[in-house]
């Protein structure tokens, strides 16, 4: 229990001071960062001189959920773990977060958080190239390689953000005994919650909130889905133990209220509860939900190869065509 409280400590320390957003759409975030003349840096000199201002009128929530239903359309035809894409949004939080982008560095910007989360917890599994076809000739390799070092210098390479799935997987190592011991009940806590936490993912009110209050709003609204209410206080009090952490705070109750809307307006409470006690076949049931959040359907069974030719043909729309519609 020591080690785990310590390790805890560890993440929540780090993206509280490390790995936290800003609310980089909001009007005076915007005009804050042209106070401070952020200019864009294009990435290639074929950008046209009105695409690297710093306008970035146009970029809006839409625009960010399409970005995220694309990259879990991706993932899931790679068979990449989905947790990719919490680590690449949030690349692309914290880059927007120090940057006015117009909406072609927005796009390539998505991109490129992407591929460098994908480079870095999936290795030697997609190359730049391969990831550049999926834009159908929109940008070349070159300028993904100059947006690519110019992320990593604005995040000053932090690149590992502790995601909400990951910090509710600690998390429930603190269930109380009674619940713990029951196999049955950490598997379906656990199935919700990563469920839940990837709802959040899309939804951009989730952005300058704490990842360990999404997480712990994921477990507290998957127990009370299975009936498991009664342990949350006993739960709730062993959260005491770590540093810096109030598991009452209002944030955690923001957050389960609009995981409770999210899971409700989209239809998910019919059926899902059963869904998620079904035994998976996949090996890789820890990275792997039993339900997908992108509007994109699952991923096939048999995932294409990464180095065919022909890969960007299974994407009925490209990444240009997401954000433009």
């Amino acid at each position: 229990m020591v080690d785990l409280v310590e390790r805890l400590n560890v993440l929540l320390k780090q993206e509280k001071h490390v790995y936290q957003s800003q609310d980089y759409l909001s009007p005076v975030f915007q005009e804050k960062l042209q106070r401070e003349n952020c200019e864009v840096a294009a990435p290639c000199s074929s950008f046209s001189a009105a695409s690297s201002t710093t306008s970035s009128s146009g970029i809006n929530e839409v625009w960010r959920e399409k970005i995220c239903e694309w990259s879990y359309q991706v993932v899931d035809h790679f068979d990449f773990s989905r947790e990719v894409v919490s680590i690449s949004i949030s690349f692309l939080d914290r880059y927007l977060s120090t940057r006015l982008v117009d909406k072609k560095l927005f796009q390539l910007a998505a991109m490129t958080t992407l591929y460098l989360a994908i480079k870095l917890y999936e290795p030697g599994t997609l190359s730049m190239h391969s990831m550049i076809e999926l834009s159908r000739g929109y940008f070349m390799t070159e300028q993904m390689a100059v947006m690519e070092m110019a992320i990593l210098q604005s995040l000053s390479w932090h690149v590992h953000p502790p995601t909400a799935f990951c910090l509710a997987r600690h998390l429930l190592h603190m269930l109380p005994p009674n619940v713990a011991v029951n196999a049955s009940f950490r598997h379906d806590i656990l199935e919700l919650a990563r469920f839940l936490t990837e709802l959040s993912v899309i939804d951009y009110f989730f952005v300058t909130r704490r990842t360990s209050s999404v997480a712990l709003a994921g477990i507290l609204n998957a127990m009370e889905l299975l009936n498991l209410g009664p342990f949350i206080p006993e739960f709730l009090a062993q959260l005491q133990l770590l540093n810096d952490f109030d598991p009452h705070a209002d944030e955690i109750d923001e957050c389960r209220f609009r995981l409770k809307e999210l899971y409700l307006q989209g239809g998910y409470a019919r059926g899902h509860i059963a869904a998620v006690a079904v035994d998976v076949s996949d090996t890789r049931t820890d990275t792997v939900s039993p339900v997908c959040v992108s509007a994109f359907g699952r991923p096939p069974q048999q995932p294409k190869p990464v180095v065919a030719q022909d890969n960007s043909s299974f994407y009925h729309s490209n990444i240009a065509s997401q954000v433009n519609h």
